[in-house]
């Protein structure tokens, strides 16, 4: 038996990825007002909750989701929710009695989750590693770090990609039954491994001097790095604490500048003149010691700031 409903009947259909088998009857829509898909085909970057809205009228509509064309022998639309969660077409037939009425289809394309970079593009000094991730378990990432548009063609990322020298680094992910995702670039400059503030300068050269003597790698200056120190150092001269004013922890500031690290310091002082005795300072406390001197760390920004009464020092460590 058909079920009748009211002129301003308005029915949802939701979908995964294969034909619907449910049947039901539903109100339709006239040859002048024929039922509708309420999505356009296209490209989406999440699930979705397709409609299909019917006005007036009394009729069958009959749909499929693997983009055959529906016909009686087809399921009945009953207006059940189903998510789209991936690459499906569906197509609706609308019939009064054994006349068909009217048509709609829609092929909705689900994009892969857009992967992202471990740094942001920006300047840094020396050489950079750059981790790629994405969200969907299931994604693989292809990159290029020519500038060129990736592919499935292009390199499949598989380990931290070395930047050394200024590169256009682009990339996306192609995961099971979805489209490719939106191609993201990031820009990197590689500048010259050395600070503009003589104080820093030196500070820097020290820690390597020091982490050489144990045998440690040397750290290398991160442009971004030191922009956020030079904020910490200031903020240091009216909050001596590793919290920052707004009462937020040390490294929100690392946050701010995406710099996006699991291996983290901060290292802290204040009235020393010189860096040699800065250093000392910090070689003599464990904790301070220890940010120095950890062999996992790749990366430090400096600063020192004075504020006409003493000079406030800030060492920032990301690996």
């Amino acid at each position: 038996m058909i079920k009748k409903h009211s002129a301003a009947f308005a029915a949802f259909l939701t979908f995964t990825s294969y034909t619907a088998f449910t049947a039901v009857h539903a109100s339709a829509a006239s040859a002048e007002n024929p039922a509708s898909l309420s999505h356009a085909t296209g490209y989406y970057d999440n699930s979705q909750l397709v409609t299909v809205v019917s006005i007036g009228g009394e009729s069958e509509i009959y749909f499929t989701t693997d983009g055959s064309r529906p016909g009686k022998d087809s399921a009945l639309y009953d207006g059940t929710p189903i998510t789209v969660s991936e690459n499906t077409v569906v197509r609706i037939a609308e019939y009064s009695g054994e006349e068909l009425v009217s048509t709609d289809k829609a092929s909705i394309k689900i994009r892969t989750t857009s992967p992202t970079a471990s740094s942001e593009g920006g300047e840094y000094s020396g050489t950079l590693k750059v981790t790629l991730t994405c969200n969907d378990p299931d994604a693989v990432i292809y990159y290029t770090t020519d500038g060129s548009a990736p592919s499935k063609d292009s390199a499949k990322y598989k380990k931290a990609i070395t930047i050394s020298e200024t590169t256009t680094l682009r990339f996306c992910a192609y995961a099971p039954d979805k489209s490719r995702s939106k191609v993201v670039t990031e820009k990197y400059t590689i500048t010259d491994d050395s600070f503009s503030d003589p104080l820093c300068q030196a500070l820097f050269e020290v820690v390597n001097e020091t982490r050489a003597e144990y045998g440690l790698k040397p750290l290398k200056a991160h442009t971004a790095l030191t922009e956020a120190a030079e904020i910490r150092a200031k903020e240091y001269s009216y909050c001596q604490s590793h919290y920052r004013p707004d009462g937020s922890r040390w490294d929100t500031i690392l946050t701010a500048y995406g710099l996006k690290t699991s291996i983290r310091a901060e290292n802290l002082a204040y009235y020393y003149t010189s860096a040699k005795q800065v250093m000392r300072c910090w070689m003599n406390d464990s904790f301070h010691r220890g940010n120095i001197l950890n062999p996992d760390t790749e990366y430090i920004g400096l600063a020192c700031y004075d504020d006409g009464w003493c000079k406030y020092w800030c060492q920032l460590f990301i690996g």
